[in-house]
C-alpha cells in the first residue's frame, strides 16, 4: 500500500505544480480550488504513509487538519509566499467543498488500489473500510 499513497502524493504534487503554473481563464478559481483539492489529497497521502488506521479515520483527521488550518485563516495572515502556498491567505467556505473533492478523490484512489490488489491475487480478502 506503501506505492499507493507515494502515488498518490506525486499526482497531488503534480497537480499543484499544474496549478502554481497555470496562467489562463480562471486561473484565481484553478489556483483557490483546484490547489485545495491537490493539497487535501497530498495530506491525506502522508498521513496514509505514518498512519495505518481505518479508511475513514483517516478521512476524517484529513477534514480536521484541512478544516483546521481554513479556520486559522480568520486569524492570521500569510505573508511570506511559503505561508501563502502552505498555509492559504484568507477564510473562504467555498475551500470545504475541495477539500470534501479532494477527500474523495484521494478516498477513490486507494479503493481502486485495494480492489486492483485483491483481483490480482485472486482473493476475496477483507478489506477494513
Amino acid at each position: 500500500m506503501k506505492r499507493t499513497f507515494l502515488a498518490l502524493g506525486a499526482v497531488a504534487i503534480a497537480i499543484g505544480v499544474a496549478v502554481l503554473a497555470y496562467r489562463g481563464p480562471g486561473r484565481a478559481f484553478v489556483r483557490g480550488h483546484v490547489g485545495d483539492v491537490a493539497a487535501t489529497m497530498l495530506v491525506f497521502a502522508l498521513l496514509s504513509l505514518a498512519w495505518r488506521g481505518r479508511l475513514v479515520h483517516r478521512a476524517v483527521a484529513t477534514m480536521v487538519i484541512a478544516t483546521a488550518i481554513e479556520v486559522g485563516q480568520t486569524f492570521w495572515q500569510a505573508s511570506s509566499t511559503a505561508g501563502h502556498l502552505v498555509w492559504g491567505s484568507t477564510f473562504d467556505p467555498i475551500d470545504f467543498v475541495a477539500y470534501i473533492a479532494g477527500i474523495g478523490i484521494a478516498v477513490m484512489w486507494e479503493r481502486t488500489a485495494v480492489r486492483r490488489r485483491t483481483q490480482r491475487r485472486g482473493d476475496g480478502a477483507c478489506v477494513r473500510w
